[in-house]
């Protein structure tokens, strides 16, 4: 049956083109069938004219390629998985199909096909799995393409300008609906509500996550902080119905010049040094004492703020000397604040800074007004002023901290008599012990680097002992590490 084309009558009704089909038995010749036993080749129902060539299993070039219902007199083509795959057009597809048809049928009509390889029109598995691969390849292209389309704009960074909103045009406070169907403008409830989103709108908790993980979500968090400390706060001033054509930063700049009066200006490093100095030549006692977070936070626990709170926030309080802060020891640390002659004071406004000094202040009893204030970093500004060798010089020098040994050596290499050291403070509870051994030295000033005990410690030296007393705290560190320089 060389070269033998069959035409039988299909039952699907093929109307002018004729749907051909390379049979298997078409191995060594170009068998070409055409009717019933036609099912390789398909041609669906509204195929019209033109040349239609659907190949079926004998051809594995064309992975397949079926004619649906909507086929025009065109030749259109519907691809099949491996043309999807490929990503390519509706139209590319049908110019494909189509030129593969006519290819197929004029070396079908001329019995062309001689020899088993070129009959066979087979070729072997690698095509496929690159096929396979390019698909594989071109569908998670298209899906990061639509995450892509669909994944929300990062937010503007912290330093752009519309990171921020512009000065009198901050984003309005959410609106609030009651059950009643009632709408409450931005008040204490409705600001309260809307402090979680610099748009007013709080974010859902899956959101704000995945928004803070990613690109943009410093500058989310760090505008919706600004919001929420900013205009969320006066929006709880706002009365019903009413709207103020004003920023926070222009209300909060009227109210500073409102409270300007109340400023409190600290002693200088030069005015602190003075004071140490004229002490010391008059032989009269000076405490120096300073108050930080950890000195702060001992006298809020169970007063201004939960125990628990506090052991959270300060879980360094061991090892500053107060293993845990009881009654006993915030009265004794009070009475000790009270008593000093020179106090200092944070200048941070954090909230466990200047945000814990007045509360605590207040709940003790401690009129601050009352107080002689200097900075609680006197120390090291006394250092980077070049004030603290002069004070020392010339002068008889205890020391009293875990560093006293190797800062005493520091000290004497810059010609500071050092008559007495004390190594080891060991917590409030060994006050007295080390009062016991400061009374056995000859001094006239004593710095004393101890943590929290060290408030203590120099008040009643000075009032005990008739000394000068300075808390150097963390100073005796730096200089021995060298990371300062005396």
């Amino acid at each position: 049956m060389k070269g033998t084309v069959r035409a039988g009558s299909r039952k699907g009704g093929d109307r002018a083109g004729g749907g051909i089909r390379i049979s298997k038995a078409g191995r060594t010749g170009a068998v070409l069938s055409r009717g019933t036993a036609s099912t390789a080749g398909r041609v669906g129902k509204g195929s019209m004219a033109g040349s239609v060539i659907v190949a079926g299993k004998a051809d594995r070039v064309g992975n397949r390629v079926n004619v649906g219902k909507a086929s025009r007199p065109g030749g259109g083509i519907r691809a099949g998985k491996a043309a999807r795959a490929r990503g390519e057009g509706k139209a590319d597809k049908a110019r494909r199909s189509s030129r593969a048809a006519g290819d197929r049928a004029s070396q079908a009509s001329g019995a062309a096909l001689a020899g088993s390889a070129q009959g066979r029109l087979r070729q072997g598995p690698a095509p496929r799995r690159r096929a396979s691969a390019l698909g594989r390849r071109a569908a998670a292209r298209a899906k990061q393409r639509t995450a892509m389309r669909r994944a929300p704009k990062p937010a503007p960074h912290a330093s752009s300008p519309q990171a921020m909103p512009a000065i009198g045009a901050g984003p309005a406070p959410r609106q609030t609906t009651h059950p009643q169907g009632v709408v409450v403008p931005a008040g204490r409830e409705g600001a309260a509500a809307s402090a979680g989103s610099a748009n007013g709108v709080p974010l859902p908790a899956a959101e704000h996550a995945v928004q803070a993980a990613g690109p943009g979500g410093y500058a989310a968090g760090y505008r919706d902080g600004v919001f929420a400390g900013g205009e969320a706060l006066v929006a709880q001033h706002i009365p019903p119905d009413h709207i103020l054509p004003a920023a926070a930063a222009d209300l909060i700049a009227a109210g500073f010049r409102q409270y300007a009066p109340s400023l409190t200006r600290l002693t200088s490093p030069h005015e602190m040094a003075g004071h140490i100095m004229a002490a010391l030549d008059a032989k009269r006692p000076l405490s120096v004492v300073r108050l930080g977070d950890g000195e702060l936070l001992t006298l809020a626990a169970d007063t201004v703020l939960p125990a628990a709170e506090v052991q959270e926030l300060a879980p360094f309080l061991p090892y500053a000397g107060v293993p845990c802060s009881t009654p006993d020891i915030r009265a004794t640390l009070a009475e000790a604040i009270r008593g000093a002659d020179w106090v200092g004071v944070p200048i941070s406004r954090a909230p466990t800074f200047q945000g814990l000094l007045f509360p605590v202040l207040r709940h003790f009893g401690i009129d601050w007004s009352h107080l002689k204030l200097t900075s609680s970093t006197i120390n090291y500004s006394l250092h980077q002023s070049r004030l603290l060798l002069p004070i020392l010089q010339g002068r008889r020098v205890l020391l009293i901290g875990s560093q006293a040994a190797e800062l005493g050596a520091l000290l004497q290499l810059h010609g500071v008599q050092v008559t007495g050291i004390i190594p080891v403070v060991s917590g409030m509870a060994d006050i007295p012990r080390v009062m016991q051994l400061t009374a056995e030295h000859i001094f006239d000033i004593a710095l004393v680097a101890a943590g929290i005990p060290a408030v203590v410690l120099c008040r009643r030296i000075a009032g005990e002992l008739g000394s000068v007393a300075f808390d150097f705290g963390h100073l005796a560190d730096k200089l021995v590490t060298g990371e300062l320089q005396l």
